[in-house]
């Protein structure tokens, strides 16, 4: 075991340890916004697709059961790290990995006082032109928060002070204490994003979805952006995307009348991921659903806009991409009860608070709450690909089983395995956001 932050009896230490992470910078790493470039000739960010060194976990105790069946499902086939907040709880998963029937001395546990369950989001991976890891050091802005306040409660500048007001400024430096602990460079950037939101084809091409990056950056305009995104380590060239999942809200809102959904704001690990340097997977809707169902109508609005940008699209060197569309599956929804006495911890416990005065909502209101349901959350290693399963909860098993196709044509050499990541779906996550690749290094 290691400590990410070994300290912690004061942010004073917390600062300090931060400082101890910039002063492990080398190799000629840019650490000012307005800098040029990373000087190492060859440095990129890493693709999900590429090799994987280790595989990353979270641990939180609501999500136990989860956690068991992922951690079974890659261990035969990648290394496992666990990033942890205390003792406490790396005792607590050693002890779900016993009862898993698996060897928890096998696994490198670090510990960090903010270590986020959605481990993706806490670091973005490169690699140097010498095949050296490094981590981007992008802003952490707690998926939003503010501009979820300022759209819930604007024009009141008072309660959306109030509203934004959160204790989370330490998760800000998780990803400098990791890049730390591993003895590896971090290159810091003023944007502000999480790892969920980042999707690259490691050659130079980023996917980005317009309606997250600006509401991440609300300071930006989207050209401004797309100039510090050129900035990053080794991108050539921005897609952007005009909208993700209708079910993949800015945390909690009303997607359309009755429907609602706890989400992310948009991020592309749940709609677009690359398969390859040069082919694209698109998130799908049923056709005929989406005319019976507002949300899947939505969606199809959305991925067909999305799809035509794609099609009109090429890598780094502008060579065409190839754009797959896999199903989405059938759109999953259960009702909820808005009540004053919610506990916002349960993904099932809504109140009318969590919705702008404007839409008039009150306790003891119905609405229909839409897991963020999605093929596209999927996990890799060198030889499988985890996806999510959804035919216990309605989705028609041809349907899955022409996602596995597609799957093992994308992913030739892979086995194809999949999981019941519904209890993240309800939370705005999947499996993947429950992982962090780090890719395979020289160092």
């Amino acid at each position: 075991m290691r400590s990410l932050h070994p300290d912690r009896r004061s942010r004073r230490h917390a600062l300090r340890a931060a400082a101890g992470a910039a002063a492990a910078l080398s190799l000629g790493w840019s650490r000012q916004a307005s800098a040029t470039p990373l000087t190492v000739p060859g440095a990129r960010l890493s693709a999900d697709f590429d090799p994987v060194g280790a595989m990353w976990l979270g641990y939180d105790p609501g999500h136990e059961t989860f956690t068991a069946s992922l951690v079974k499902a890659l261990w035969d086939h990648v290394p496992i790290r666990m990033l942890v907040r205390d003792v406490a709880a790396e005792m607590r998963a050693r002890a779900l990995l016993g009862r898993t029937g698996l060897d928890a001395d096998a696994v490198r546990f670090f510990h960090d006082p903010r270590a986020p369950f959605f481990v993706r989001d806490a670091a973005v991976f490169g690699l140097d032109g010498r095949d050296r890891r490094f981590i981007v050091d992008f802003r952490w802005t707690h998926y939003g928060w503010r501009s979820w306040c300022r759209q819930t409660f604007g024009p009141s500048r008072k309660r959306i002070d109030a509203c934004a007001r959160t204790d989370d400024t330490e998760t800000a430096l998780v990803d400098r204490r990791l890049a730390a602990a591993l003895n590896i460079p971090a290159f810091q950037t003023p944007l502000a994003m999480e790892g969920g939101g980042v999707e690259s084809n490691g050659r130079g091409v980023l996917i980005a979805n317009t309606e997250l990056w600006m509401v991440r950056n609300p300071d930006q305009l989207r050209n401004g952006i797309e100039t510090l995104l050129l900035r990053l380590p080794g991108v050539r060239k921005v897609i952007w995307l005009p909208s993700g999942l209708a079910q993949d809200p800015l945390h909690r809102a009303t997607i359309t009348g009755p429907y609602v959904g706890w989400g992310t704001g948009g991020h592309t690990d749940e709609f677009v991921r690359f398969a390859d340097p040069r082919t694209v997977l698109l998130a799908w809707p049923d056709v005929a659903e989406a005319r019976d169902h507002p949300v899947a109508g939505l969606n199809l609005q959305r991925m067909k806009a999305n799809f035509d940008i794609l099609s009109r699209s090429t890598d780094q060197d502008g060579a065409p991409l190839r754009v797959l569309k896999v199903p989405l599956p059938r759109t999953i929804s259960r009702s909820v009860v808005l009540s004053a006495q919610a506990d916002s911890t349960f993904s099932e416990q809504w109140s009318a608070a969590s919705f702008p005065p404007r839409e008039r909502r009150r306790t003891g209101d119905a609405v229909q709450q839409v897991a963020i349901a999605s093929y596209l959350n999927h996990v890799l290693t060198d030889d499988l690909v985890l996806l999510p399963d959804y035919i216990a909860y309605g989705t028609p098993r041809a349907r899955q089983d022409e996602v596995k196709a597609i799957y093992l044509s994308a992913f030739p050499g892979r086995k194809v395995q999949f999981i019941d990541a519904m209890s993240l779906n309800w939370f705005g996550g999947g499996a993947h956001c429950a992982t962090l690749s780090e890719p395979r290094a020289k160092a």
